[in-house]
């Protein structure tokens, strides 16, 4: 305080000038005045974000972080992208010139996409990159597979091993599973090395685990399975929808953005979501529906919408088809029908079927509440129906946003790593094959039939004639898949696996080699957010230890096995810089075809559609036509079975999943941060203290959690964010304890993912 000047920079950056979340203010008057919180609480015990905004803008050094680094030499400073979520904030990296370490995240004002603003992970979370936990060299597994010790190797032996063995599993045999943390340069590399030195489709990467539903409902729908709009949108929309997500939490940058609208332009802000998330806080309306109704819900949301006159019938009759068929579906989805399967009253349907359809514009943005059900492909198809019927697509200040969870989730599927598409999303159509079989020097080699989704390579594994060996890049399925009790023995039934990653986790305790691969402040490329902005990542560090990039691993490895198969293809895998393997994408992809890295440097992010180099890049989509025709397509569903499980006397309790603030999906990497660790160090169980009560447990006690396929430990949170009759558990691993031990590998039978966000379990006191 004593170097305070109540210049009140920390205020406006709080509450009015970036972030809108209003943690601290000045408290008095005249000589007492300070800077604080609402009545004066602890920060710790307030609504801050710990984002550091407050920090950025200080004059004084009254706000400080609680260890600055000592850093006697000078420092250089490197822009490049965040590595957490899809939201693409521009980060500014400081190193030491003497011992080439981060010392320092700062904010981009620069940057396109976040103008400015981070989030805690994105200006405190940056030290797991220089982590004594980091695998440093490769490693391979002696004696009993699973069980023998790791020994250091030489990159030299290990690459010669992993050539060798791959050769027996070329074709149906052989998966890889590309990661949507690594550069879209990675990603392009190592589909081309699967399709081409493989002969394999069976490529996939963790969009099965969180928007393949977006991704299947919008390709069938309009043709692309990209976000619609960009975060302008947000700030100018009339209306926002949040549905089945958390942003706060999860996309704390985009949050604000949205926050922005409501609090400077008064736009309407409807939050649909079972448990009560912080958005509900600036809400019009906050609609609680029962967990897997949400196809009900939205049918008759749009009932209303066509009821009552307030369809966009111009749009509906000159850009879209199916209409009558979808009609005759939805027409029986009443308010009154709806109510009786959500939970949801009839007027508070009504109320935000009008508020979304009314001009001048709203905007639907979803997450993983949506997608993660067995119906999670009639969900998205039910928002999308929405959007199309109130003709909130093609115009500033409107579309869809799914939100993507990873940094570059959006650009592992640009860049092909899917089983059914090649780069671009490109369908395995015999013109495309032979396009890029003639660029790759392969022509007739690629393989034409769409390879197997990560869940369905997992379940292969039961079958002797399933996948044998498999090549995991950046992705830990031993702690993303679901009833991970099963997974771990399905694992253990493969010939060969290989890991290539910055961390022993989970999956990489059971590889036969480990591949030590670069984070994202080592090594240069591209990612591409969830408003299709492709931005420049730039290495700040050298290496740590022998690691290399991911791209750099696969080429080398391509090039042995042509080696040892007399393969013609060893030119294929010569790049000496992830500028020409996005060259070389970009020359076989329309979307992206404008865009260079001189671009990129040049300019900033540039959003796809970019299909020459005059081209400027693309806010928002379908302002003209639609990537599958003239026409968008009405697809109807009935609100079907809510869950594949549902409570039972024995299992009474509907579980939920999510993310939290403080760590990042599994927390593979977030455990690697410790001011991240101090602030969620335990897994917390979120209960009604209402429940908590009527089954024995006390509030910050530990309790243990089962349902029919495994049980973890955790610790009472009593909350009344959570309704009775449900719990959330973050699927963060703390401990022994994940939330994939309990959940059902049951699937959506459209994009095949698992059913995260529903399942029955039982909690119980854990005795002293």
């Amino acid at each position: 305080m004593d170097a305070c000047i109540l210049c009140a920079r920390c205020v406006n950056a709080c509450q009015s000038s970036h972030q809108f979340i209003g943690a601290i203010d000045v408290l008095g008057a005249g000589e007492s005045a300070r800077i604080a919180t609402a009545a004066d609480k602890p920060l710790a015990e307030s609504i801050c974000t710990t984002c550091g905004q407050c920090l950025s803008v200080c004059p004084t050094g009254a706000i400080s972080v609680k260890e600055p680094p000592a850093v006697a030499d000078p420092t250089h400073t490197v822009s490049t992208t965040c590595p957490y979520c899809g939201v693409g904030c521009g980060i500014q990296l400081e190193v030491d010139d003497a011992t080439d370490r981060i010392v320092a995240s700062h904010d981009d004002p620069d940057n396109l996409s976040s103008v400015g603003m981070l989030c805690v992970k994105g200006r405190f979370g940056y030290t797991f990159a220089q982590h004594p936990d980091r695998i440093q060299t490769p490693l391979i597994r002696d004696g009993e597979r699973y069980t023998g010790p790791f020994r250091k190797a030489t990159w030299d032996e290990a690459l010669d091993l992993v050539a060798t063995r791959l050769v027996e599993y070329r074709g149906d045999a052989f998966a890889t599973l590309c990661s949507a943390k690594a550069t879209n340069e990675d990603g392009y590399v190592q589909q081309k090395f699967s399709r081409l030195i493989m002969s394999s489709n069976n490529i996939d990467h963790c969009t099965r685990l969180c928007h393949s539903p977006s991704v299947e409902a919008m390709l069938t729908s309009l043709g692309s399975g990209a976000t619609s709009n960009s975060y302008t949108d947000y700030e100018g929309a009339g209306c926002l929808v949040v549905i089945g997500c958390d942003p706060t939490s999860n996309h704390p940058v985009a949050a604000s953005r949205m926050r922005r609208a409501i609090v400077e332009r008064g736009a309407k802000l409807i939050v649909i979501n079972p448990r009560r998330i912080d958005m509900c806080d600036y809400a019009d309306l906050w609609l609680r529906s029962y967990p897997g109704t949400d196809v009900a819900l939205l049918n008759a949301m749009a009932q209303v919408i066509v009821a009552e006159g307030l369809a966009d019938a111009d749009f509906v009759a000159n850009r879209t088809e199916g209409y009558d068929d979808w009609l005759s579906v939805i027409e029986a989805d009443t308010p009154e029908h709806a109510a009786t399967i959500t939970g949801v009253s009839a007027d508070d349907i009504r109320d935000a079927a009008r508020m979304f359809a009314r001009p001048p514009g709203s905007c639907l943005i979803w997450g993983m509440g949506i997608t993660q059900h067995t119906n999670g492909t009639a969900n998205a198809h039910g928002l999308l129906n929405l959007a199309l019927v109130a003709g909130q697509l093609g115009r500033r200040g409107s579309g869809i946003s799914p939100l993507r969870g990873q940094n570059n989730v959006q650009g592992c599927g640009d860049a092909g790593c899917l089983p059914n598409s090649l780069p671009g999303y490109q369908g395995l159509r015999p013109d495309t094959l032979v396009r890029f079989g003639d660029a790759w020097g392969a022509p007739g080699r690629i393989p034409d039939a769409a390879g197997l989704v990560v869940t369905e390579m997992v379940e292969s594994m039961e079958r002797d004639d399933g996948v044998r060996a498999m090549y995991i890049t950046g992705e830990n399925p031993l702690l993303s898949e679901p009833d991970l009790n099963r997974a771990d023995e399905l694992f253990r039934r493969l010939d060969f696996l290989v890991v290539q990653d910055i961390f022993m986790h989970e999956t990489a305790q059971l590889a036969d080699v480990i591949l030590p691969a670069t984070s994202f402040a080592e090594k240069d490329g591209t990612f591409t957010n969830s408003e299709r902005r492709v931005q420049r990542v730039r290495q700040a560090i050298p290496p740590v230890g022998d690691s290399r990039p991911d791209w750099d691993i696969v080429c080398d490895l391509a090039r042995r096995m042509c080696d040892k198969m007399g393969l013609p293809w060893q030119n294929q895998f010569t790049y000496q810089h992830p500028s020409q393997i996005f060259d070389e994408m970009a020359q076989l992809t329309p979307i992206m075809s404008g865009i260079s890295y001189q671009r990129l440097d040049a300019e900033g992010g540039i959003q796809w559609p970019c299909p020459s180099p005059e081209h400027p890049g693309t806010t928002y989509l379908y302002a003209d036509d639609f990537p599958r025709g003239d026409r968008a397509k009405f697809v109807a569903f009935e609100q079907g079975a809510v869950a594949a499980e549902t409570p039972s006397d024995r299992f009474p309790l509907v579980l939920n999943t999510g993310r939290v603030l403080y760590h990042w999906h599994g927390g593979t990497i977030t455990r690697r941060v410790d001011g991240l660790m101090a602030r969620t160090p335990s897994l917390e169980v979120s209960i009604n203290p209402q429940d908590g009560e009527r089954f024995g447990l006390r509030d910050g006690a530990d309790v243990q959690v089962r349902s029919r396929r495994g049980s973890l430990t955790g610790v009472a949170r009593y909350t009344y964010r959570m309704r009775t009759g449900e719990i959330f558990i973050p699927f963060v691993r703390l401990g022994d304890s994940a939330a994939n031990f309990l959940t059902n590998a049951a699937y959506d039978p459209e994009s095949h993912i698992p059913e995260y966000k529903v399942c029955a379990v039982r909690v119980e006191p854990i005795e002293p």
